[in-house]
């Protein structure tokens, strides 16, 4: 019984090892120069590194994808000395590359460039986003991996006006309440509808609320502080007076 339970417990072991060094061997992405924001209309370009090729798999095909307008892509394969052994260029928001062993392949190099995309879906927290690169391993029978994602702000010189107004507003009123609280997420909402005037606006009159409420909220410090301090001294007079006449009385 001792023997058969050691026996299970070995298969069990070996088979979850199997499992995490399966899991743990997988193909790899870097970037090599992806800009954090771009304004939308104008040229991107970013550069990508994969490597740990065939960790996995012997041959697959690289497939990328990007939500730039107008995208081309270069890519490169090298050996292990660094030498160029390939350069494909392709035109498109996807592309593909085989990747073979027997190719002598050891990363490959991808540069996409297009231009930035109109914002789809307006949000200010998270900020608005779009996929730059997308890289996925595919073989034939229909196994898939995915290997990275590559993601960049973009913005229009109008919604960066209103962002830059809410985040303004955003660090006055802090985690206060009230009518601050309300025009500030009033300006956001008018933000994600795409209204960045009104978003502005909105922000801006947080901005001032929140500033007044603070003036409110020290003055009646100010004022609690005062009354404090004449109800001590009123205290420390009577006290005072008390001691000054205690003798007296005994007598």
């Amino acid at each position: 019984m001792k023997s058969s339970a050691l026996g299970a417990v070995f298969v069990a072991l070996l088979l979850f090892g199997t499992l995490f060094v399966g899991s743990a061997a997988a193909v790899d992405s870097s970037s090599q120069g992806l800009p954090e924001e771009s304004e939308v209309g104008t040229n991107f370009e970013a550069t990508f590194e994969v490597t740990s090729l065939f960790d996995e798999f012997e041959r697959w095909t690289l497939v990328t994808n990007t939500e730039l307008d107008n995208a081309t892509w270069t890519i490169r394969r090298y050996n292990q000395a660094g030498d160029e052994l390939s350069r494909e260029d392709t035109d498109g928001a996807s592309a593909t590359e085989p990747i073979d062993i027997d190719d002598d392949t050891a990363r490959v190099e991808i540069r996409v460039t297009g231009t930035t995309p109109e914002i789809g879906n307006l949000s200010y927290e998270p900020p608005d986003r779009f996929i730059a690169a997308n890289f996925t391993l595919e073989r034939s029978g229909g196994t898939e991996r995915a290997i990275g994602s590559y993601e960049s702000h973009h913005y229009t010189a109008e919604s960066r006006e209103a962002r830059e107004a809410i985040d303004s507003a955003s660090e006055s009123v802090g985690d206060s309440g009230g009518d601050a609280r309300d025009s500030l997420d009033s300006a956001i909402s008018a933000y994600e509808s795409g209204n960045f005037e009104n978003a502005i606006s909105l922000a801006e009159r947080a901005e001032s609320e929140a500033s007044q409420s603070r003036l409110i909220r020290n003055a009646l410090l100010g004022v609690g502080a005062v009354i404090v301090l004449a109800i001590l001294a009123g205290g420390g007079y009577w006290v005072y007076k008390s001691r000054q006449q205690g003798p007296s009385r005994l007598k």
